[in-house]
C-alpha cells in the first residue's frame, strides 16, 4: 500500500513532521516536530523578553534607545517568524516528496 502525497502534505500542514511519520520516516518526523516546537517556543518567548527588558515609553525613552527598545525586537521577531514559515513549508514539501517516490 502506497502513501498518499496529499494526505502527507495535509498532515504536515496541521503538525510539522506528522507527514514524515505517515510516510514511514518516523525519526525524521520526530526531529522535525521537535525542531518546530523549539522554533515556535523561541519565537513566542524572544519578543516579550526583549520588549520587557526595553520598554518603550514615548515620553521618557530617548530617541537613541528606541532602536533597541522597539526596532531590534521587532526585526528579531519578524525574522524568526519568516524562517518558521519557511521551515514549515519545507516540512510540507518534504512530506509530499517522500510519499511520491513510493
Amino acid at each position: 500500500m502506497s502513501n498518499n502525497p496529499i494526505i502527507a502534505g495535509i498532515l504536515s500542514l496541521l503538525v510539522p513532521g506528522l507527514g514524515q511519520i505517515y510516510a514511514g520516516e518516523a525519526n525524521k518526523g520526530v526531529a522535525i516536530l521537535v525542531a518546530a516546537i523549539v522554533i515556535a517556543n523561541l519565537n513566542i518567548i524572544i519578543l516579550p523578553l526583549i520588549s520587557m527588558a526595553n520598554p518603550v515609553n514615548s515620553i521618557e525613552t530617548p530617541p537613541s534607545r528606541k532602536l533597541w527598545s522597539y526596532w531590534i525586537p521587532r526585526i528579531v521577531h519578524d525574522a524568526a517568524s519568516f524562517w518558521s514559515i519557511v521551515f514549515w513549508i519545507w516540512a510540507i514539501a518534504d512530506a509530499v516528496s517522500l510519499t511520491q517516490g513510493r
